[in-house]
């Protein structure tokens, strides 16, 4: 029982540092943006932090499941 709160633990750290860093990089695309210079590996980076949050949330909606 302690190993699956500590994996939620660390997996709620995981998610808390994505969701950060999904908004800086938002930010900084949106400033390329404004300033009319390509945002392509903004955008790239942008796709691969919410693929993987995708990954940690359903990695965390297993382990609350009990699957």
């Amino acid at each position: 029982m302690a190993h699956a709160a500590r994996d939620l633990r660390l997996l709620a750290r995981t998610i808390a540092r994505l969701r950060r860093d999904i908004r800086l990089q938002a930010r900084e695309m949106q400033a390329l943006i404004d300033a009319d210079l390509d945002c392509t590996g903004a955008a790239r980076v942008l796709m691969h932090l919410s693929n993987d949050l995708r990954l940690f949330l359903e990695k965390r909606e297993q382990l609350t499941c009990g699957d």
